[in-house]
């Protein structure tokens, strides 16, 4: 009975003292919760009680789906050890948590590794106003209250809109956070300030970053980024570790096909195009799109315009059907072909034709006009001396 008591005393003793003692070690040691500065960096101090024990100490990360960050720290080690992590070397995703712990290699020669503790890697550099509803936690920097339901509202709207596109629920908490300004959503991701994203997901993480300044405008861009972004989310789901394979026009098409507020530049490029045959092959956008602002737009307005005449034509099953191929494997003209019995090229045709209203016929011959008109020229001279020769010929065979 003593015996308990006393271990009793002696494990409460060490709880307080807020001192983890490793087995057969009379080492106390405490890793401190970080101190972050969102991407610049983080800072831990890992104290030890007889840091003359122990040859050398280190410190672990792991995020979601990232390899292990092994970082030592500095020697020689004393009771106090602290330790800056520079963010912009050291690179961790945003709106991730975050696992970390130490691991000590005494001078007897032990291995000692520390329980794992865990953090959210949240932008904290600001302050955030936060709503949730159903699945959704919503947080935005900029706006009033009225701000942040509008945009809580019209996120529970588009998982409607969005369920009758897939058919696929909800299965997990998503977090979307809104920021001011493309600018200030492109710094969280490290990206050119010259670059044109407005807004961003991580399906695996179900975090979304969209771009919304408060204003006249603001419902009309929550109505068009939220869905969109949505939509990644739940092909996700369907897809799995499978969505970083799927076409990218099938990827894009459907998020923007998600839309409330369908972005009006798409069918004016569209027609421009159409009308110019500058139109980009499918085949062409199965990995990526074009790098450049107008070429990105153009291949997002045939993808969403595309997607919407399978949608339209096929139905919802063979959009979800679609998928499931490219997670089985298939390659991106292979899916097309199981699901539709036709080529991405064939599908094209009919969705030029019976969409954009193109008579292909007459585009092939106004095309090849100015090719028939170079062959003529260039032929010209040939017909012209094989005439001359064969009149020499008659003149001289004439009789005298």
């Amino acid at each position: 009975m003593n015996k308990n008591i006393f271990f009793l005393f002696w494990m409460m003793s060490i709880l307080i003292g807020g001192w983890t003692f490793l087995p057969q070690q009379s080492i106390g040691v405490q890793l401190l919760p970080p101190q972050i500065e969102f991407g610049r960096s983080i800072s831990f101090n890992l104290q030890l009680k007889q840091p003359d024990e122990v040859q050398a100490a280190f410190l672990l990360l792991k995020s979601n789906g990232e390899e292990t960050q092994i970082i030592p720290f500095p020697s020689p080690l004393g009771e106090t050890n602290p330790i800056v992590i520079d963010l912009t070397t050291h690179s961790l995703r945003p709106f991730t948590t975050v696992e970390y712990w130490y691991r000590l290699e005494m001078k007897n020669g032990d291995n000692l590794t520390g329980e794992k503790a865990a953090f959210f890697y949240e932008d904290n550099r600001v302050t955030w106003q936060r709503l949730s509803a159903q699945q959704i936690n919503l947080a935005w920097q900029q706006g009033d209250l009225v701000f942040g339901q509008q945009a809580l509202d019209v996120t529970v709207q588009s998982l409607q809109s969005n369920l009758a596109i897939l058919d696929s629920p909800l299965r997990e908490t998503v977090s979307i956070y809104i920021y001011p300004s493309a600018r200030d959503l492109q710094s969280v991701l490290n990206l050119n300030p010259n670059s044109w994203v407005a807004g961003h997901t991580s399906p695996d993480l179900g975090v979304i970053l969209v771009s919304i300044p408060p204003g006249p405008d603001q419902r009309a861009e929550m109505e068009r980024q939220i869905p969109h972004e949505l939509m990644h989310i739940l092909q996700y789901q369907l897809a799995g570790e499978a969505y970083t394979r799927l076409p990218v026009w099938l990827i894009e098409g459907l998020a923007s096909i998600a839309e409330l507020y369908p972005n009006p530049e798409y069918q004016r490029v569209l027609q421009k195009a159409s009308e110019n045959d500058n139109l980009l092959p499918f085949v062409n956008l199965c990995s990526a799109f074009p790098a450049d602002l107008s070429g990105a737009i153009l291949s997002y307005a045939q993808s969403a315009s595309f997607i919407r005449f399978l949608y339209q034509t096929y139905g919802a099953s063979s959009l979800r059907d679609l998928i499931f191929s490219y997670k089985d494997g298939l390659g991106c003209e292979e899916g097309v072909r199981k699901v539709y019995g036709q080529s991405i090229a064939e599908l094209e045709t009919r969705w030029r034709q019976e969409v954009l209203g193109m008579d292909l016929a007459s585009l092939a011959w106004n095309n090849l006009q100015p090719y028939l008109l170079i062959l003529l020229l260039v032929s010209l001279p040939i017909f012209w001396t094989i005439f001359s020769s064969g009149r020499k010929g008659i003149a001289g065979n004439a009789p005298q």
